[in-house]
This record gives structure tokens, C-alpha cells and sequence, in this order.
């Protein structure tokens, strides 16, 4: 059952009672990520999320771990472009536990200098990690090019000369300007008692006051249309191709879910088919779906030796021709409807993933979608509408932003897509 209530500061409160769920999932999540940066703070959302746990007024970053630990659960964070979630997962006789450990952490957080600095070095570490794997790194770079001057483009890590110039002052005139009352969302997943719970979090969090700093704001992107080869000396070509997709709110996004199943978003799909498994030019090929609130990406990705970058480049082209020129068939639709819902109903049998759907729900739409409504959108997904979605976002190969890492010659990767 699902229950929602606002408290009188804005801190927005969503449940959903399962009552067959042995453990509970929480949520905190802001209204805030890498898309709220610019160019002097990139990364800043990231490294606060790192930093809530080093420490608070009354537990150290041991005791942070420890506590959850002992109970046998998990706490744990990530920040997304238009989000930051903290979030546990404990058995429900241990939810007071995780709720204290979770507002301790937001409330009181010390922002020690001594543990920024560590922070600094980890931080880097991890971006260099991402530098040093071409099937993530691809992604950044593809990102860069085809959202370029806006924060979309950014990484969520940030760049190593930024996060150096961090200080104690930056993260906390950040944080409390990005993570108000009124842009925080708690969800929470299991067998939860709603009136009870919003009780707890009025304990907790209901004396927090916004404070009428202004936010940072995000303009809509623009996105640039180009073709991009990074020479680095690889035993791989590394290759990612995107053009526009659908915003998190637009109804025609199912049909680019419809879509990306068909054309690489599973094992039996076009590109994995033919490029995979009968040809064998590449260990792995797939497509992807971005959706932010205002715009979104169609993608695809792969990695080949230098001697079949041609060839796959190629077969890739010619796909997306035929998408648009000829359509998908009856058989394909039907297909694609069930592989939705099938991936659908198993991510819900997970109390995280449902915590985070009341989550992004609320972010996107301020309001509860029911799976009821969201399998009648699926259901209705119709081929003619999945054909003039590709012939939208394929319509021009010009259109079509392709980024590539590697020992590849420009001139040839020019003379395959432009022809």
C-alpha cells in the first residue's frame, strides 16, 4: 500500500507497505547531483556524498559502519545527474537503528579538514580508476562531446585540479544550499506502519528549517553533434554513438524502451546477434536509454581490434538504416513488451530497487505511478509509434555523435559514417 505525506517544512515522506518483506529499505534522497554543478565545483555532489561519511558530532566514520554491520545490514550512497540518494537496508526490527545512523549523517556531519584531504586522494584514485577502464571511460568522453559546455557533459567524479581547491567552506555552503527541506524525498520499502513511520521522521528531521539560499540552478542542453577520436594507444577501439532520446517525463520513452530492446538492449537483439554472436567482431555490443527530466540520450557501445573497427562501424550504420528505413516487425513489438515488463516485475522483487521507483517517482512526476498504469503504457506501445520514434531520432546520420578511444584513423572513420 502506498501513502504519502508532506511535512509542514517540505520534507516529502512516501511509504509502501509490503507486508511479505522481512527487511525494510530507506532512502534520503535531494533533489540535487552532477547536473547542478558548473565547471569551478564539478564533482562537489560527489565528494559530499563521500564526506557524510567520515564523521559526525557523535560517531566517528567506524562507528558509521559499525552499526549497520552489526545488525547484518547495508548503507550505503551514490549520486546521480539529477539526484543524490543515502540510503539502508536493514531487518525491520533494525529500522530505528538505520534512521538514526542515516539523519546523524545528514544533520551533523563534520566536514573535517583533515578527513577532505584524505577524501581528496580517494577521490582521485577512483577517477584515475575510471581513466584506466576504456569501456567506462568511452562513456565520460561520449558524454563530453555530446553535451559539451553543460553539466550533463560533466562527470559525476569531477576532475582532479577541481576537487584540489576544495575546502571545508565550499562543501559546506554547497551542501546546505543543495539539500534543504523542501528538495528532500524519504522513501521507505517493507512492512512499515505509515502514520508511525512519518511520526519517526518528524522526530528526526521535522525541526530542519529551509533557509532561503538560493539553489543552483540548470539550464536545457544543447546537444552537439560531432565525431570525436581520442588516439590512446590500446589494445582496443572503444567506440560510443548516441542522439536524442526522450526525457524521463515524455510518454514516447516507452517506445525508445521498446526500441532499445530490439535494436541492443538484450542478448537476442540485432546488434548482439549479428555483430556478437554470428560474426564474433566484439566480445560485447548493447544500446542504452538515458532519461533525464527535460531531454535524454539513445546510445550504443562496443570495443573491436583496430582490424575490425570498419567492419563493425559498418554493421552498426547499416542497422540503424534499417531500423528507420523498414521498421520492426509485429513480432519484434510483442517481444519487446514482454522483455520490459519481464525485467520490470523481477527488479521490484527487491525492496531497494521499489524504494528507489517511490523515489524517482516523486522527483519526476510528484506523485505515485502504479505498476498498473505503468504495464497499460507498456501494453500500449504500438509499432507505428516505435517506427516513427526511430525514424525521429535516426533520421539523419549527422545527427548521430560518435566518440571513439583508440589506435583508429579519423580519416577512415570519417569516410564509413559519412558515406
Amino acid at each position: 500500500m502506498y501513502n504519502k505525506t508532506v511535512l509542514d517544512n517540505g520534507i516529502t515522506v512516501v511509504t509502501e507497505s509490503i507486508s511479505y518483506f522481512s527487511t525494510v529499505s530507506l532512502g534520503l534522497w535531494w533533489k540535487t547531483g552532477g547536473r547542478y554543478e558548473n565547471l569551478s565545483n564539478n564533482g562537489i555532489s560527489h565528494f559530499i556524498e563521500h564526506m557524510l561519511f567520515k564523521g559526525t558530532k557523535k560517531r566517528s566514520a567506524f562507528d558509521i559502519a559499525k552499526e549497520i554491520d552489526a545488525v547484518g545490514g547495508v548503507i550505503n550512497a551514490f549520486t546521480g545527474k539529477e539526484y543524490t540518494c543515502f540510503y539502508a537496508r536493514v531487518l525491520r526490527k533494525d529500522m530505528d537503528i538505520a534512521l538514526d545512523v542515516l539523519s546523524d549523517m545528514s544533520r551533523n556531519s563534520l566536514f573535517d579538514e583533515d578527513e577532505i584531504e584524505k577524501e581528496k586522494y580517494v577521490i582521485t584514485q577512483e577517477i584515475k580508476m575510471i581513466e584506466d577502464n576504456p569501456e567506462e571511460y568511452i562513456y565520460d568522453m561520449f558524454n563530453a562531446s555530446y553535451y559539451k559546455n553543460h553539466p550533463l557533459g560533466m562527470t559525476i567524479l569531477g576532475k582532479e585540479e577541481v576537487i584540489d581547491g576544495f575546502n571545508k567552506d565550499m562543501l559546506t555552503d554547497h551542501y546546505y544550499r543543495n539539500h534543504s527541506p523542501d528538495s528532500l524525498i524519504i522513501t521507505a520499502t517493507g512492512r512499515i506502519d505509515h502514520n508511525n513511520f512519518v511520526n519517526k521522521i518528524d522526530r528526526l528531521f521535522g525541526d530542519l528549517k529551509n533557509n532561503g539560499s538560493k539553489k543552483s540552478v540548470s539550464t536545457m542542453p544543447v546537444p552537439h553533434k560531432s565525431i570525436d577520436v581520442f588516439e590512446r594507444d590500446l589494445e582496443h577501439i572503444y567506440l560510443c554513438l548516441g542522439t536524442e532520446g526522450a526525457s524521463q517525463v515524455d510518454s514516447k520513452r516507452y517506445c525508445l524502451y521498446a526500441l532499445n530492446a530490439i535494436i541492443g538492449g538484450s542478448m537476442s537483439s540485432h546488434l548482439f546477434q549479428e555483430i556478437r554472436e554470428k560474426r564474433g567482431l566484439v566480445y560485447n555490443i548493447y544500446s542504452y536509454v538515458n532519461c533525464y527530466h527535460d531531454n535524454g540520450t539513445f546510445g550504443i557501445s562496443t570495443s573491436t581490434s583496430e582490424e575490425f573497427i570498419g567492419e563493425v562501424l559498418g554493421l552498426v550504420k547499416e542497422e540503424i538504416e534499417r531500423i528507420r528505413n523498414h521498421g520492426i516487425s509485429d513480432v519484434e513489438i510483442a517481444f519487446s513488451k514482454e522483455h520490459i515488463k519481464g525485467n520490470l516485475f523481477i527488479s521490484l522483487e527487491s525492496s531497494e530497487a521499489r524504494m528507489g521507483r517511490l523515489a524517482k517517482n516523486e522527483i519526476y512526476f510528484a506523485d505515485y505511478v502504479p505498476l498498473r498504469e505503468t504495464l497499460r503504457e507498456i501494453d500500449n506501445i504500438k509499432k507505428s509509434d516505435v517506427d516513427e520514434m526511430a525514424k525521429k531520432i535516426f533520421r539523419n546520420p549527422c545527427d548521430i555523435s560518435l566518440t571513439i578511444l583508440g589506435k583508429a584513423d579519423k580519416e577512415q572513420i570519417l569516410s564509413i559514417w559519412k558515406d
